[in-house]
C-alpha cells in the first residue's frame, strides 16, 4: 500500500503531526442506527409476543417484514430490502456505514444492492442481487456488515469504485490497513488486479480517483505533503501541488477565503497549486485530465526546480 509522504517544503520546516485520532465506528450497524430489529433480538431484550402485538397496534412499532420490526425512523433501504426477503449490501450498505461514496447517476442511485442465500429469483426491477454463496444467512443483520459489504463491492464495482470504498474505510478509521489487506488477499486474483495498489493517505474518493489515474500514467505522486505556512497539501506531482475537493457542492465563502490564503502561502515559495473541484473530477473528468497534463507540461519544470531548491535549503 501507498502511505502519506514524508516530503517537507522547505526541508528546514518543522511539520506538525497529521491528526489521526482513535478508531471510530463499527463493523455492524446497531438496532438504534437502523431503527430495525428482528423478533429474536426483541425477545432477547425482554419483549413478549403479546407486547409486540400491542406495540404494533399502538403504532410504536411497525411490522416491516416477517420476523422484523421497525420504528418511524427505520432506514428506508433496509426496510425495502427486508420486505422482499433481502438484506442491503455492497455500495448501498457502505453508504449506510458512512463511507465516502463515488458519484452515481440517478439511475444508479435508484438501484439497491441486496443479497440473500441461495439465489435471487424474482428480483424487483429496482434491486441488484448479490449471491451469498451459502445456504443460510451469513449474518443476522438487516444490513451487511462493513466487511461483507466491501467483499461484495470488490466483486461488483469497478476497480476504481472498490478502491474508493476500501480507502474510505481506512481514512475514516472504520478498518485498519491490515484488515483491508486481508479482504484483498481473500479475493480472486482478477479482483485484486482490477483494484490495484491502495493508499492510506487519500482524504476523499475524489483524491483516490485523481491519484490512481496519475500513478497509472506513470507519475510519482506524493500525498499529504507539508508546506511551511500552508500545512498539509493533498498532492505533489510533476512539479505542481494539487488540492482536490471531495465535496459535492460549493464549499462556501469561508472555505474559499481559506483556500486563497493557503495558495498565497504556497505561492511565496514559488509553488503552483492546482485546485480541482468535485464537478471537475466527477462530471467533467475527461476535460480535467487533459487540463492537468497540460498544466504539468507547461509549469512542471519550473515547479520541480523550485522544489529542488526548497529541499536543499
Amino acid at each position: 500500500m501507498h502511505h502519506a509522504s514524508d516530503l517537507v517544503l522547505p526541508a528546514s520546516a518543522w511539520p506538525w503531526p497529521r491528526p489521526v485520532g482513535p478508531p471510530r465506528g463499527t463493523r455492524r450497524l446497531t438496532q438504534q442506527e437502523l431503527g430495525l430489529a428482528s423478533r429474536r433480538e426483541l425477545l432477547a431484550m425482554g419483549y413478549t409476543d403479546s407486547r409486540l402485538i400491542r406495540s404494533v397496534r399502538s403504532g410504536r412499532l411497525q411490522r416491516v417484514a416477517r420476523g422484523w420490526y421497525g420504528n418511524a425512523a427505520a432506514l428506508s433501504p433496509a426496510r425495502l430490502a427486508l420486505r422482499h426477503g433481502y438484506r442491503v449490501t455492497c455500495i448501498d450498505a457502505a453508504a449506510l456505514h458512512g463511507l465516502w461514496i463515488p458519484y452515481r447517476d440517478e439511475e444508479e442511485r435508484r438501484t439497491l444492492h441486496v443479497y440473500r442465500p441461495n439465489g435471487s429469483a424474482g428480483v424487483p426491477e429496482d434491486m441488484l442481487a448479490h449471491p451469498s454463496g451459502c445456504r443460510s444467512w451469513p449474518e443476522p443483520d438487516a444490513v451487511a456488515s462493513l466487511s461483507l459489504a466491501l467483499e461484495h463491492a470488490m466483486r461488483c464495482q469497478s476497480g476504481e469504485r472498490a478502491a474508493i470504498l476500501l480507502e474510505s474505510a481506512m481514512n475514516r478509521r472504520l478498518m485498519a490497513p491490515a484488515e483491508v489487506q486481508r479482504l484483498l488477499d481473500a479475493a480472486p486474483a482478477s479482483v485484486r488486479s482490477r483494484i490495484g495498489a491502495l493508499s492510506t493517505a487519500s482524504d476523499s474518493g475524489s483524491e483516490t480517483r485523481v491519484v490512481r489515474w496519475l500513478r497509472r500514467r506513470g507519475f510519482r505522486v506524493e500525498q499529504q505533503v507539508f508546506v511551511d505556512g500552508a500545512g498539509y497539501v493533498d498532492l505533489y506531482v510533476g512539479g505542481i501541488l494539487m488540492e482536490i475537493d471531495g465535496r459535492d457542492g460549493h464549499s462556501g465563502p469561508d472555505a474559499f477565503a481559506l483556500d486563497r490564503r493557503r495558495d498565497l502561502r504556497t505561492g511565496r515559495h514559488g509553488l503552483q497549486t492546482l485546485r480541482l473541484s468535485y464537478e471537475q473530477v466527477w462530471r467533467n473528468w475527461a476535460d480535467t485530465q487533459d487540463a492537468v497534463l497540460e498544466t504539468i507540461a507547461e509549469v512542471g519544470a519550473f515547479g520541480r526546480r523550485k522544489v529542488e531548491q526548497l529541499l536543499a535549503s
